[in-house]
Order: structure tokens, then sequence, then C-alpha cells
């Protein structure tokens, strides 16, 4: 059964979540993903222009490189869960679900400003994560954001990660009006230099300003057929929200630290769908924010499960979901 399988800390379990990882980015391997554009490809924000107009030269390394991005966030989610104990337990889980929940939805299978900021993301949660009862979080604090403030400067939007870090300190942290002081100031700091060496090099300083605005507030719609979305969400809400609704009462019973980190990872997932559907910039490439708190919550509930043919159809859901998006994408290209 897949299920008693993916709850094993072993090499087989390993082995079946890195063929499934190979077959979902099998089609952007063979160069043939459908290419959609973006609000992103039109106003990029000045670092990811700088990295996209030198790679789009070459599209091989490009979908090299996306790859290799995903894979340095799939495995720095096995170092968060294995540094702070997010998750009762070694697993490969993660990893799983950060797939399921992100790069399985073909369209964003592309370099992307929110994938190249997806490492700066979890940067900043690491270092948050490690504030809580931390005599001198006032270092762990400015890391986080620098990261937020180095993240938006590749996409404008990961600003909503600047406010979920300000919610996370609240969570954390009693108030601290220094603390408080400290974070707000890192974020600005990755800007300060940038606009300082714009300055000093004699070009515009509020090129980026303006840049950061159009990646906020501009509508921008993909021409990807709406039912594409709808199919992918469908196949993951019901057993997210059997995840959601099992995890989190039981939380009760673990640790207050436990309880706090899913609380804040809860509030980061919020915030991306929230971001998603108000914010008239942003676009599907959140789902790769979003998939961070998804990935740890799908994993908490189905390292617990038992293996019963329920929950064995709640796992093949969403891998059943990517494989329809991948047929479906396939027979419209």
């Amino acid at each position: 059964m897949l299920l008693k399988s993916a709850q094993k800390y072993r090499f087989r379990a390993l082995v079946f979540i890195l063929l499934l990882l190979f077959a979902t980015w099998l089609v952007t391997l063979l160069g043939k993903s459908p290419g959609y554009s973006f609000l992103f490809d039109s106003f990029p924000m000045p670092f990811y222009r700088a990295l996209a107009s030198y790679l789009n030269r070459y599209p091989f390394w490009q979908n090299i490189v996306s790859i290799a991005l995903f894979l340095i966030s799939a495995i720095y989610l096995l170092v968060l869960n294995n540094k702070y104990i997010v998750l009762k337990s070694r697993s490969f889980q993660p990893i799983l679900f950060f797939t399921l929940s992100s790069a399985a939805f073909l369209p964003i299978q592309r370099l992307n400003p929110a994938l190249v900021s997806l490492f700066l993301v979890l940067l900043c949660i690491d270092h948050l994560f490690a504030i809580y009862q931390n005599r001198d979080p006032l270092d762990n604090l400015f890391r986080a954001g620098l990261a937020v403030g180095a993240a938006t400067l590749f996409y404008g939007p990961a600003v909503v990660i600047a406010i979920w870090a300000l919610i996370t300190l609240l969570v954390l942290r009693p108030f601290s009006l220094r603390e408080w002081f400290v974070l707000i100031f890192a974020f600005t700091v990755p800007w300060i230099i940038y606009m300082s060496v714009l300055f000093i090099i004699d070009v515009d300083i509020h090129n980026p300003y303006h840049a950061f605005l159009t990646s906020i507030f501009t509508e921008w719609e993909p021409a990807i057929d709406d039912k594409i979305f709808w199919i992918f969400g469908g196949f993951l809400a019901f057993p997210f929200g059997v995840s959601i609704f099992s995890v989190f009462p039981k939380l009760a019973f673990q640790k207050i630290i436990i309880r706090r980190y899913y609380t804040v990872l809860l509030h980061l997932f919020i915030i991306g769908v929230l971001a998603f559907f108000i914010i008239p910039g942003v676009s599907y490439e959140i789902f790769y924010i979003t998939a961070v708190p998804s990935a740890f919550i799908f994993s908490s509930y189905f390292s617990d499960a038992k293996p019963n043919f329920w929950n064995e159809l709640l796992l093949w859901l969403p891998i059943f979901g990517a494989i329809v998006i991948q047929v479906l994408m396939m027979v419209q290209f």
C-alpha cells in the first residue's frame, strides 16, 4: 500500500517520491511544456529581469535551473523539519506534497520569480522559527527581514511574506518594539543598498519602485483555461480539508512550540490564498509559496494516518490530479 510505504523514512519511499518528481517535470525536461505569458514576463522585478534575460537565451539550461531551484527548496523543507521537528518524525513526505501542491500545476513549471525567491522565503521561515524562546532573537529577525526584502527584488508580491513575518512575530514572541523595528528595518535594507547602487551609477532610482507597483497592481490574466485550475484545486482541496480538520485539533496534545509553528504555517497559507484572489498582479506562480505550509499540513496528517482504504484514496487524489493535469495539457498542446 502506498500510504504505508510513504510513512516510512526509507530508501524505497525516497525512490518513489523521486520518480514521481521526475514524472511531474518530464514534460518540461523534454522541452514540451506549454508556454504561457505572465505579468512577470512583461514587467519583471529588477533581479529577476537580470536572471531571466540571461537564461532566456538557453532554454535547456533555463529548465535545468528551474528544476534545480525546485529541488533545493524541496530539500530545504526536509532540513526545516529535521531542525524544528515540525513533524513527529523524519519523513520524505514534505517533498511529495510540495511537488503535488506546486509543480504538478504544469503552467508554472518554468522559471518564474516566485520559484526563484522561494529559497529566500524558506530562509525567512527558518530564522523566524528560531526566535521562539530565544533570548537574543535580533540577529534571526534581521536575517529574516533581509531574506524577505531580497525576495521582493525578485518577486514583488513576496511583500505579503513581510506581513506574514510580522504576524509570526506576534505569535512566537511577546511584543517588543525593538524587535519589530529590527524586522521592519531589515525589510528595507536590500532596497536601500540596491537604490544606492543605482544612484551611484546614475540610474533612475525610481525604476525598481515603479516595477514593484506594477507587479502588485497590474491585472493580468494568463491564457490558461480556468478548468485546469479548478481540476488542480479540486483534487487537492478535499484531502487538504481533511488534513486541517484532523491535524489542528490534535495539536492540543503537542508541545506549545509545535502548535505555534502550525498556526503560523496556516497563516502563511491563508495569506498566500488571499493574495492570489485579491492582489491583481498575483497569479498561479504563488502556488510555490502556498505549497510550503500545505506540504507540512499534508505530511502531518498522512504520517499518522491509518493505512486503510479511505486514507489511501485521500493520498491518491492529489496524485491522480497531477496525472489529469499532465494529460489535459498534453492533449491541448
